[in-house]
This record gives structure tokens, sequence and C-alpha cells, in this order.
């Protein structure tokens, strides 16, 4: 047993010292460079079957480790050599955090005095720290809370860790959000994303954002947004109904903004408010959100108009909805469906709006 243990030692010293060994004799291995914070201790490991040999790699991984050494105990060598393959496969390819974040992964065979061993070598893409980042959620519900927070920061990126993933545009989950939160969201980033691996309930998420405009600007811009939505809401009295707090939020927008460019902008809430230009969805999406801030029921319509793309409003009024086009003839005039002369839209996604004689 002394033997046994004192071999097991050495051949421990000769892996957390860089070197491998293979049948009796050694190997040249090169240290992992790619993440600088990651954990180049070795760790060693008696492995029997696969479910154990699996179990010790994953753990390699989860501990950042870039090196291991797994002890066979009654385990013939073509059995593990076979189960080793195997294990590969499914850290890279099935387990989220290794096909996430392993770039590659050598392993090498020896036998010594006292069992046979194998020694590991993985090489990440990412640092320790960069993993351990990785933000954990249940389903995409979760998912989404944790992209709308990164949009509210201006971040760069973001990486989750899914259970119960379902496939979803990222992209349109942050698009929405921003149409529903003009005055919290002032550009809407460009979204790269990666998904890891291409199956399974459980998979990492990469996003990466890109916006045109700076973070702190963008901040900047958010901080001069807010007080004019804090205007709009002061401009509406309270003790009135519905259908002059919906007029009242119209003249705020039409009549301050009376001399605007209409053309489209990669900041609609800023340069709406800020800087009087903007385009149909900018008007149409700031409306949605003054209306929601004092409990008034609004909704964004995308669809054409005379045959060109064009937004308007739905509010609705005493349990009725109706149209509303802050850039149609400048009057607050909510209209019907029949009324909506030269629109067109797909009326499948939004409620009928038929009058209070409907």
């Amino acid at each position: 047993m002394g033997r046994r243990l004192a071999a097991l030692a050495a051949a421990a010293a000769l892996l957390l010292s860089g070197c491998g060994w293979m049948d009796g004799s050694y190997v040249s291995v090169t240290p992992h460079q790619v993440g600088q914070s990651q954990n180049t201790g070795g760790s060693a490991s008696t492995v029997s079957s696969y479910a154990e040999l699996r179990s010790a790699l994953i753990g390699l991984i989860d501990a950042g480790s870039s090196k291991g050494l797994f002890t066979l105990s009654a385990y013939p060598r073509a059995d593990a050599e076979t189960d080793m393959e195997r294990a590969v496969e499914y850290a890279m390819g099935v387990y989220p955090i290794g096909a996430y974040a392993v770039e590659a992964i050598d392993y090498a065979f020896g036998t010594g005095p006292g069992a046979g061993a194998i020694s590991v070598d993985i090489s990440y893409r990412y640092t320790l720290a960069q993993i351990e980042q990785i933000r954990t959620v249940r389903w995409i519900s979760g998912a989404e809370e944790e992209v709308e927070d990164a949009v509210d920061e201006c971040a760069d990126s973001l990486v989750l860790q899914i259970s119960g993933y379902q496939d979803v545009d990222f992209g349109e989950i942050v698009r929405e959000y921003a149409r529903m939160y003009p005055e919290r969201v002032m550009e809407v980033p460009e979204v790269e994303v990666a998904i890891y691996p291409d199956r399974g309930d459980t998979r990492v998420v990469e996003l990466r954002f890109s916006y045109r405009t700076s973070r702190e600007t963008l901040r900047s811009m958010r901080e001069q947004v807010q007080p004019v939505f804090s205007s709009a809401a002061l401009y509406v009295s309270g003790q009135a109904e519905d259908r002059t707090k919906f007029s009242q939020l119209h003249a705020f927008l039409t009549d301050r903004y009376d001399d605007y460019r209409l053309e489209p902008t990669a900041t609609p809430a800023y340069s709406l408010l800020c800087q009087g230009m903007g385009d149909s969805s900018a008007f149409a999406q700031v409306y949605t959100a003054m209306c929601s801030r004092i409990g008034l029921e609004a909704r964004s319509v995308c669809g054409t108009r005379n045959g060109e793309d064009h937004w308007w409003n739905l509010i609705r009024i005493d349990g009725m909805w109706y149209h509303l086009d802050l850039l149609g003839d400048r009057q607050f005039r909510p209209m019907t469906d029949a009324e909506m002369t030269g629109y067109e839209w797909d009326r499948t996604q939004y409620p009928a709006a038929e009058g209070a004689g409907g």
C-alpha cells in the first residue's frame, strides 16, 4: 500500500509540475495560457466507471482547473479509453458550461507501479472570474428580467445559464422592452447571440450589445428625459375624465413640438423630447409610455399609412378602444377601425376599435 501511495504522489507531482506521463515515459504538456486567471493547480480523483470519470471531468471544469489526474481503480484501460473519449465529447458538446467555456481538452494515459491513470489538460476561452459571472436563471421569464436589467445598465454583454430553455428571439425581447419603456432605453442596441450547446434543457446564452452612443452619454440622455416625463404627468388634470387626460397628453406632445423635424433617430425618446426630432414610432411609443405612467391604457400600433410604414396609438376610453394618430391632422381625434381610411395593420394583433356604438 505504501508503494501505491508513493507512486500516486509522484504522478501527481509530475502533473502539477507541468509534465505528463504515458506508459512509463514522460511527455511534454503545454501549460494553459488562454485564461490568465484560471486555476492551474492539479486535481486528483479516483475513478472506476464512466459516470465517475465524467463527473470528475465536469468537476475540473466547474473549478476552472487547467490540470487533473484521474487514477483508474479496477477500471480496464480499454474501457477507460472509450469512456474518456465519451466524457470529453459530453463535457464540450453537451455540458453547458463546458460547451461555452472550454477551448480544448487534452489527455494522456499512463501506467505506473500502482495503477493506471489519466492526466488531463484543459484550455479555456474565458478566465475563471468570467465564468463565475455567469448568471443562473430558470425559464425564459427569468432570462427576460436579466436582459432588461442589462439594457437598463447599458451593459455591453450578458451571459446566462438558463434551465428550462426554450428558443426565443432575444433581439426582439430587447426591442419590445425599448418600445414599452422609451423613458429608460435611450437607444436600442444591436444584439448578437451565441448559445451553448445547440441542444438540451439547460444552455448558456451569451449576449453582446452594441451601441452607437457611449454608455455615459446614454445615461446622461436618460437623466434629461426623465424630467420631461414627470412634466407630462403634472400637465394632466388629476380629477379629469380619461378622455380629457388623453387629450391633454396629446396636446403636451403636439403643441410642445409644433416645429418638430420628422426623421428617424437612434435615440427616439431623447431626440423627440430634447431635440424636437423624431418619427411616428418615437411619437407613438413616448405617448404610450406617458399614458401608462398616469394609469391610462394605451398601445403602440405598427402598420402603414397610405402604403408607407407608420406608427400610431390605440387608447381605451370608457372601456372602448380607439385609434389616435399624433401625426395625423394634429387634432385630438379618436377614431374607430371603420374611420381609419388609408391605414393598414395586422388586426389579429390588436384589439378592435369599434367605438361606443360598436
